[in-house]
């Protein structure tokens, strides 16, 4: 029979996955480190409501004193880059629930995902072109769609794809896709890794791989051209690196735990390496072409894809870096002179201008995504969040390591730079955020730890409970804040763009705890907020009841 086998478009089915703990519909632990986590994220967002959106990742700004000087070393160390982490791997743990839901229920998992994630990405398209240019819903859909294509796409479609990555770039003018065609490639090895039964494969396929991407980009490095090896060497590395740690042996229940870690330490490692060359040994760095911040798209910061035009010609490492830093001065110049003098079809105009640009930035995102994504969907499948109170130990492990380590490893930057000077040279600010945002992780999971031994603690810590219908309601809750902010702070509205560092967070601060308020008001009335129950209807192809069921109706 049909039923006795979900139906699944080909590829992984949650069959063949490792078999998930059993769950609660909702589990609120879930909705409590969500409204956590959107309460960091409104911190963080606050700032550049205030300040152009391309300077994202430029770390503190020039001319802070005092107290503003103070409130933003402490966003930007405990709070900058660790809570659109747990977002994320929260985002992963959500798509482990439905597919085992699916396979409960006996349904096809990938047509509704992918109407799920289509309305995401519609949702965060609105948000980005009328409200503000630094939404992350844009990220977590293509980063969703990379991941569905991982464990749900056939094998030979994987097996196409990959080959089709590969080869179209070495076409004239076609430079750019290989680029563009990144998370595919990524995907491809994900699925290999995760699908295949003989342990020496993908090492093989990896490593391989990598070792003649960086024969090639030496060859071409050492060549009279002078030619951007950057991509190559960034991906021949990661490629090599991935195979080196799947030579590690382990329970193969691990394995989405493993990739994801080193899918998102490795890159942040490359990103810290090439930095490293270009501020102690800068004609070293030089010759390794442009900087691979660039390399991951927005992570931390606005940037383009690589040094290449629009018709897939590179440029040399210096003209490039030049080139990208006088585009990053006249957007920002722009953001600034049309959010604080101009109107809102002015603003709008602009953001739906920077939309083909946002794209191409979301290929890097998408990639450091996908393996956060996949750190989530372990969580759910070894029962770690299922058996929360057996794993306490692992959380305690977590937020003793895990802080410390993240939080660490950006003080440690913070020696070497604060922010990003004026210039095309960086001072050793990309280092010092390639250190920042390698502790991101560590920093993250170390926070989860924290809040679930606080959920599962006794006394005052278990409080910790109210958030849980703030996280419940959480894109509409990201939604209103980037309204609220709108309103308060651009030209189009009161106009308040540039106050104080303390005064950004104290209304930041403020506004999420009117929100928990309204939150715990709503849901005591309505099944779901307004946001999400657009999203639910136009997932399932159904119109949910909102209203609760009185005493009486039950």
């Amino acid at each position: 029979m049909a039923g006795d086998r979900p139906r699944y478009h080909g590829g992984m089915t949650s069959s063949s996955l490792p078999a998930l703990s059993p769950t609660n519909d909702r589990l609120d632990a879930l909705d409590v480190l969500r409204g956590f986590a959107l309460i960091g994220i409104c911190i963080a967002n606050v700032e550049f409501f205030n300040r152009p959106v391309v300077e994202s990742g430029q770390g503190i700004p020039a001319g802070l004193y005092g107290l503003d000087w103070l409130v933003a070393f402490l966003v930007a160390y405990l709070v900058s880059g660790k809570f659109w982490t747990i977002f994320s791997l929260l985002f992963g743990i959500g798509f482990a629930l439905m597919l085992e839901r699916a396979r409960v229920a006996g349904r096809p998992f990938a047509p509704t995902y992918g109407r799920r994630v289509g309305v995401l990405l519609a949702i965060g398209l609105l948000h980005h072109t009328l409200l503000w240019s630094g939404d992350i819903l844009i990220s977590y859909a293509a980063g969703a769609l990379a991941l569905m294509l991982a464990l749900l796409a056939p094998a030979r479609v994987l097996v196409i794809a990959l080959i089709a990555c590969l080869a179209l770039p070495q076409v004239p003018g076609l430079g750019l896709l290989g680029w563009l065609l990144a998370p595919v490639v990524l995907a491809s090895l994900v699925a290999l890794y995760l699908r295949t039964r003989q342990a020496w494969l993908f090492p093989l396929v990896t490593i391989g791989a990598g070792l003649l991407m960086l024969l090639a980009a030496l060859i071409a490095a050492s060549g009279s051209k002078g030619d951007d090896t950057t991509m190559l060497t960034a991906v021949g590395a990661i490629f090599t690196g991935l195979g080196l740690l799947a030579l590690w042996r382990g329970p193969a229940e691990q394995k989405p735990l493993r990739i994801g870690v080193q899918i998102v330490m490795l890159t942040y490692c490359l990103i810290a390496v090439e930095a490293g060359m270009r501020h102690f040994a800068p004609a070293v760095g030089q010759t390794a072409g442009a900087s691979s911040t660039d390399c991951v798209g927005s992570v931390g910061s606005a940037g383009s894809a690589g040094s290449a035009h629009a018709d897939g010609e590179s440029l040399p490492a210096d003209s490039g870096r030049v080139l990208r830093y006088q585009e990053q001065v006249a957007r920002s110049t722009e953001e600034r002179v049309v959010l604080t003098q101009g109107s809102y079809p002015d603003a709008v105009a602009m953001r739906f201008k920077q939309l083909d640009e946002r794209m191409v930035d979301e290929v890097g995102f998408s990639v450091l995504l996908v393996g956060v994504f996949l750190i989530g969907i372990w969580f759910v499948r070894s029962g770690v969040i299922a058996h929360a109170a057996e794993h306490k130990p692992l959380y305690r492990r977590l937020a003793i390591v895990g802080i410390p380590l993240g939080i660490g490893l950006g003080l440690l930057g913070s020696l070497i730079a604060t922010g990003r000077p004026l210039g095309i040279d960086d001072g050793g600010h990309d280092l010092a955020h390639a250190l920042l945002s390698l502790g991101s992780l560590p920093a993250a999971l170390g926070y989860i730890g924290l809040i679930m031994l606080m959920l599962y603690s006794h006394g005052a810590l278990t409080r910790i409970r109210l958030l849980a219908p703030f996280g419940r309601m959480a894109l509409s809750n990201y939604l209103t804040q980037s309204l609220v902010f709108a309103l308060l702070f651009y030209a189009h509205g009161m106009g308040l763009w540039g106050i104080g560092r303390t005064a950004q967070v104290g209304i930041a601060l403020g506004l999420c705890a009117l929100q928990i308020g309204l939150s715990h008001w709503w849901l005591a009335r309505y099944q779901y907020g307004p946001a999400e129950w657009l999203w639910r209807a136009l997932t399932y192809l159904t119109l949910p009841p909102m209203r609760k069921k009185s005493r009486g109706q039950v």
